[in-house]
């Protein structure tokens, strides 16, 4: 180790590169100067800081580097959040959105059925009722053309009878009031048993009948 490189050594705290070792040869070589020179002092410390401005560079591209590999990573962070609360308020979206379309088609499904119900029931209501109706003048119909066939006949056979002998004795009976006391059988001496209208003499001894006009 020479002088030069002890020299570089005290006043940096340690050994010089090559790289370093061949610049201060170069110089020496360029101006002439000896190992033990004092200017080799001055120029040193321009090396020291030479060497140390030249690395500013590369310090700056690496704080900037990794100062936009932090604000990428950070921005990665931000988007993938971003996207992540995207897709949610999306999903979230996209649920309220099918659960209205779903309320809205069921209540559309729903009214169309009570629709459909109400319709049907309103045709059978007047199925039914023309039915009923059809069938209830039927029947009365045949009812009343029933009785009043019946009651035409039954009148057409009264008079018809009231014309026989039969009727004509009972139109006399009715005539003098013994139709009303036959039936009930409300005579003096009269008596009803068992559906029958006996005759028995009265206390007087007396019989009463119904007078027979010829």
């Amino acid at each position: 180790m020479n002088d030069l490189e002890e020299s570089f050594i005290k006043l940096l705290g340690r050994q010089p590169t090559d790289t370093e070792r061949q610049q201060l040869y170069q110089v020496r070589d360029a101006l002439g100067l000896k190992n033990n020179d004092a200017l080799w002092l001055v120029l040193m410390a321009l090396q020291y800081h030479h060497s140390m401005y030249a690395r500013f560079p590369e310090l700056i591209q690496q704080a900037a580097n990794a100062t936009l590999l932090q604000f990428q990573q950070t921005a990665d962070t931000v988007l993938a959040a971003t996207t992540q609360s995207a897709k949610a308020d999306l999903a979230k979206a996209v649920s309220a959105a099918a659960r209205d379309v779903a309320r809205l088609t069921a209540a559309r499904q729903t009214a169309s059925w009570i629709a459909v119900c109400l319709l049907a029931c309103c045709l059978a209501i007047g199925a039914l009722s023309f039915y009923i109706q059809r069938d209830a003048y039927a029947a009365g119909y045949d009812r009343g053309y029933g009785q009043a066939y019946s009651e035409a006949k039954d009148e057409k056979a009264a008079a018809a009878w009231a014309n026989t002998p039969q009727g004509k004795a009972a139109y006399r009976l009715a005539q003098y009031g013994a139709i009303d006391n036959l039936i009930s059988c409300n005579q003096p001496g009269w008596k009803a048993e068992k559906g029958i209208c006996y005759v028995h003499p009265t206390s007087e001894q007396l019989i009463y009948g119904w007078k027979i006009s010829r």
